[in-house]
């Protein structure tokens, strides 16, 4: 479970190498002050305790903030990214832990072991977190590498909360400073995402080519939402049938590249289905599907602060 969790960690260093065009290390911003706000604060929304989980890229910097960290309702953490900059990092929720952080009802999709995460004994979940995921830029040299290049971190952050694999818990981002390639508005809200609406006849048979894949639910058991791709993939708790994703099967919900286009990607049944118009309808400006019109990767110069809430399931 850990590998694939750093495999999209990768794949988002290689879109800021990719997007960002990485150089040399850029002429340093001013360094906030000791007392200034955080660049990144996580909140717990929800009515009950909550654990906030962070891993980061193996070479990508890291922080002095524990990997486990317990919200009471309504507080928050500030974490302390440091200005040279922290590369392929990830936050997620975790509801119904135990005293430790692990055996969670939500959230217990893994991690590495050193920083003490554990799968309880029907294995991890999926990992179909809600998630706050990125890199943060560099506000003074000598910059953080990014070990997908192994060149110097711009002075600009990457992030996104896509989407892509499922979803847990609602939540909301608002940027704190100017970032004109940010989302409309300066915010994500997808607090009204809701578990009780995930698609439970959802088809994914490629237009009848696969009709034992015509009526799947995407409900995770207790552990969240599926996305048509995930559903189609993940291995998890027994979830079958699942298959590669460059597989015939699910090659037109997953998108790999190659061989499907993001052109045909947008143009084929994914683009339709239940999850998709659900995501679309709760969850505006994020991926519900790779090349999902080309939104969900955002771009800050460095110094923004990012302020992630994260809510509790609607009962």
């Amino acid at each position: 479970m850990y590998q694939r969790m750093k495999s999209k960690i990768s794949l988002i260093l290689s879109a800021v190498t990719l997007v960002l065009g990485l150089g040399g290390c850029p002429t340093p911003s001013p360094v906030p002050a000791p007392d200034a706000p955080s660049r990144l604060r996580v909140l717990n929304g929800s009515s009950e305790p909550m654990w906030i989980f962070w891993i980061g890229a193996e070479g990508g910097g890291t922080m002095p903030d524990p990997h486990k960290i317990l919200l009471s309702p309504g507080h928050h953490h500030d974490y302390t990214v440091p200005a040279a900059g922290l590369a392929g990092t990830r936050f997620w929720p975790g509801l119904g832990c135990d005293d430790t952080g692990n055996d969670c009802e939500i959230g217990q999709s893994g991690g590495p072991s050193a920083d003490g995460f554990t799968c309880p004994s029907q294995g991890c979940a999926p990992p179909i977190d809600s998630k706050f995921e990125g890199t943060f830029g560099c506000l003074v040299k000598p910059c953080q590498l990014n070990p997908s290049s192994g060149l110097p971190l711009p002075a600009t952050d990457s992030w996104d909360t896509s989407l892509v694999d499922g979803f847990t818990l609602p939540f909301s981002v608002r940027v704190v400073g100017d970032c004109p390639g940010g989302p409309m508005g300066g915010a994500i809200d997808c607090s009204a995402l809701d578990l009780s609406a995930c698609p439970t006849s959802e088809d994914l048979s490629s237009g009848g080519a696969y009709p034992d894949l015509k009526d799947l639910s995407l409900v995770a058991g207790g552990a969240g939402c599926y996305s048509d791709c995930g559903r189609l993939t993940f291995s998890q708790r027994n979830n079958a049938p699942t298959f590669a994703p460059t597989a015939e099967q699910a090659q037109d919900y997953c998108c790999p590249t190659p061989p499907v286009s993001p052109e045909a990607c947008r143009a084929g049944p994914v683009a339709s289905t239940d999850y998709t118009q659900l995501v679309h309808q709760l969850c505006p400006q994020v991926y519900a599907y790779g090349y999902d019109d080309g939104v969900g990767l955002w771009s800050c110069p460095a110094g923004v602060r990012y302020e992630v809430t994260f809510y509790g399931i609607k009962r």
